[in-house]
Parts: C-alpha cells; structure tokens; sequence
C-alpha cells in the first residue's frame, strides 16, 4: 500500500491561535515538516509547505532504503506558503496534482503529522477510503489538548504539577497567586499549541530561565498580572481566544520525552519506542538518546506513560503519542502533556532504526541539534566527508544532516549517532567548532552555549 504523507504541523486543528505563533515559529514550520522525509518508502508521496532540496533527497535516500526517483514532494504553487491548513491542501493546483498521482484511490492509504479532520476531508476529495472514524470526528485533536490532559492524567493516576484550567480572568486572578506559593513561579500555556508558543513564564525572581515558554512576566505587584489578562484574552465570563492552563512552575528540571506507539504490529497494548532527553534553549532544541536515567525515575515516567497511552488506546486513538515529563532537582517526576501526533524524536528513531536496527538504544547513543548554521547544503555535506565527520557504517558513527533549512533560516539540523556518548560530544564537537579557513558549509563556527555539556 503507497502512503500519502501530509506535513500538517500546526494547521488550525492543532493550534487554536496561528498569530500566538513568533515570526521564528511560522518560518520554522516548514522544517518540522521537511522531518518526514525520513519515514518515505518507494512509491510513498509527501505534501509540505516548501520544497526538499533534491541534494538532500539524494543524501536521504541511501539511508533509509528509498530510491529518490520513486517518491513523490509535492507544494503549493504559492512559494510563500509555510503551513499546509485546509485552504492550501484543497487550493485548485495542488488538488489536481494530487488527483494526478492519486489515480488509483483504492492503492493509498493517508498519513500524517496529525491525524486530524483535515486529512479526512482531503482523503474524501482524493478518493481514499479507510480514514478512521475517530479522526474524522476529531479525537487525535483531543489528545492534544491540554485541558484534556489534565482531565486524562487525574483518571490515570499519574502525577502532574498542581494547577488549575483557567475559562475566565477570574479563573486566572485566582489560580497565579495560589500557585506562586510552590515554587515563586507559574507557567500559563495556551491550551491547544505548539514549540512553547503563548506559554507565559510568571516569575518572582528575573533570573529565573524560561525552560518551556517563549514569553516572560516579573512579578512585582498584582498590577503586573493586568499584561498576562491582556495576553490570553481571557475575559469575566468566557475564553474568547480558548482556555488557559496554569501550572507551579518547576526550574532547573530535565525535560524528558516517551514515544509510544498506540498501534503497535504485534499485540494490544502500546509499546514504548524511545525515551529522549529534549535540550531546551529556552524551548526544545534538540535531543540526547536514550535519556540517561537512573532506573527509579526511568521506571517512573515509562509505567505513567504507559498508562495513558494505554488510556488513549482504549478511547480509540492509534498511532504515535509522544508524552512529555520532567525530573526536578530533588528527582521527583511530573509529566507535562501528550502529543497525540509525531513528535521531534520520530524521524531520528526511524533513520536510527534503519542504520543499526531495532535495539539501537543498546549499543548507540544520539545527539539532535536544530541550531547549526549553515548557507550551503551542498557544501556542508562535502565539508562532512572531507573532515570524516559523515556517518560512517563502517565504524557506526558520524553525523547525519537530518533537515535543511538553508533557505530560510541559513541553518541545518543534524544528528550525531555513535557508540558512547563521549564520543558523540567530540564529533558534535568537532562539527561546531571547525576553524574558520575550513568552516562546514560556509558557516562560522559557534560557541557552545552557556549550559551545555560540549567541551
């Protein structure tokens, strides 16, 4: 069976205000889409905002086992185009072309980023059968709801911090002093988002840092909360812009990510993929893998994420679930959300997989970065093989460019797969601190940020 891939990341059936979105959010889109390209078979075809690059289509290719020349990327005609919502899937070219390949419905099944109404309703204009009842009625979006989490994490049993849905600026004036008093700060999240977007970070010490939100308020005095009412619309007697979650705030946690697959090939019950360790630079920035942890808190969040994906499972979702956690200083573990959705760890376990196979996560450790500049794909996958930094299945190590983004961000992401994790910090090392005489892909070198534990 040929698969229909759709990038739709943040369409408006997973996030609920667009404009909550940075300029550097809305351009990034299309990179979290170009992640796919990873999961093509031959004869698969995939619709995104932007074009690949044919040089990294080639470079993917031989990886992961797809012949270039027998799948299909297809775009919008409008090359302003970044995020696939139901007016660009179902604008008139794309939709013929789409009918064009589509030619024998019966042939194709439809995947997604998410699997939400929209794919239903592309699935019908295409011809193709089989897409669940439960997505078209919208559950996969349920899911990524956090005001559902809640509401699934309390009939689960699984521990969160404490917090409160706020529906009215009465809910919130309520809710903020309240929960100052665990730890001096609160996050407010936007109930269906993405990346951090509309997360407010209210804090009563400035230097505090802003691990999971884009935006930051100091609290001085009950004044100050007047700018975050303003922010999320909230108004006495409704929510016109969505509800609000408001949660203690924990510091200086590790933020840890489970994939789980609620479909699995083989048995009923969900199975755990990969658990990653998610860098936040102040938001998600990449990944280590497997997520060194000690056998308590890994025991902890693997059982609680295991009991909602199982909850999920038996409301009727099947697919990916990425379930979000976090381990304070003192090693208590608090889970976050769920993203009933792939997540940023999917293509790198994929493109791991298929280098060392299923248990790689035994023998190998990875490294994901989405930060790296560069201008010139070509020449940064040059630069790799001329400084040996490419991936090398000879010795099981290397890097892997895993997304470009050259022409809207100068910048690539990439990953560093090797068999200890020391030796994956000297070849990420190596790659972002190359001299400026021979700087990869035409890119001068970066320092390590402040926090991180390159050399």
């Amino acid at each position: 069976m040929r698969r229909l891939w759709v990038g739709n990341c943040d369409s408006e059936y997973m996030v609920h205000r667009r404009g909550l979105l940075d300029a550097a959010e809305h351009e990034g889109t299309p990179a979290v889409g170009a992640r796919m390209v990873w999961l093509l078979r031959d004869g698969d075809a995939l619709v995104l905002p932007q074009p690949v690059d044919p040089v990294h289509l080639e470079a993917i290719g031989p990886l992961v086992g797809f012949d270039p020349a027998r799948v299909h990327i297809l775009t919008p005609d409008d090359a302003a185009v970044r995020c696939l919502d139901q007016q660009q899937l179902h604008e008139p070219g794309l939709l013929a072309r789409l009918r064009a390949l589509v030619r024998r419905p019966e042939e194709w099944e439809m995947r997604g980023y998410l699997h939400d109404r929209g794919l239903g309703s592309l699935a019908r204009a295409l011809g193709i059968t089989g897409y669940a009842a439960f997505e078209e009625a919208g559950g996969a979006e349920l899911f990524n709801s956090k005001a559902v989490f809640g509401a699934l994490a309390a009939g689960v049993g699984v521990r969160v911090p404490d917090g409160a849905l706020c529906a009215t600026r009465g809910d919130l004036l309520r809710a903020v002093p309240r929960l100052l008093e665990a730890t001096g700060a609160v996050i407010v999240k936007a109930d269906r988002n993405a990346g951090g977007a509309g997360n407010w970070l209210c804090r009563t010490d400035a230097g505090m840092p802003a691990a999971g939100a884009q935006q930051t308020l100091d609290l001085t005095g009950p004044e100050d909360l007047d700018v975050l009412i303003a922010a999320t619309g909230l108004e006495e007697t409704h929510a016109p812009h969505g509800q609000f979650v408001a949660e203690a705030y924990h510091p200086y946690c590790r933020s840890l990510c489970v994939e789980i697959d609620c479909d699995p090939a083989h048995g009923t019950q969900p199975a755990v993929l990969n658990v990653g360790e998610m860098l936040m630079e102040p938001v998600w920035n990449g990944f280590l893998m497997p997520a060194p942890l000690t056998p308590g808190p890994q025991q902890t969040i693997l059982e609680g994420a295991l009991r909602l994906a199982a909850a999920m499972r038996a409301f009727g979702y099947r697919g990916l679930v990425n379930i979000d956690a976090i381990i304070t200083p003192t090693g208590e573990v608090f889970f976050n959300e769920v993203n009933a959705r792939l997540g940023g760890c999917t293509h790198l376990h994929h493109l791991a997989t298929r280098l060392l196979g299923p248990h790689w996560m035994r023998t190998h450790t990875l490294r994901a970065r989405n930060d790296l500049p560069a201008t010139s794909l070509p020449r940064l996958l040059e630069d790799l093989h001329i400084h040996q930094l490419a991936w090398n299945p000879h010795t099981g190590e290397g890097v892997i460019i895993t997304t470009d983004r050259t022409t809207l961000h100068r910048s690539v992401e990439y990953a560093v797969l090797a068999p200890t994790s020391e030796r994956a910090i000297h070849l990420e090392h190596r790659l972002r601190t190359l001299q400026a005489g021979s700087a990869v892909g035409g890119y001068v070198p970066v320092r390590a940020r402040a926090g991180t534990d390159l050399p």
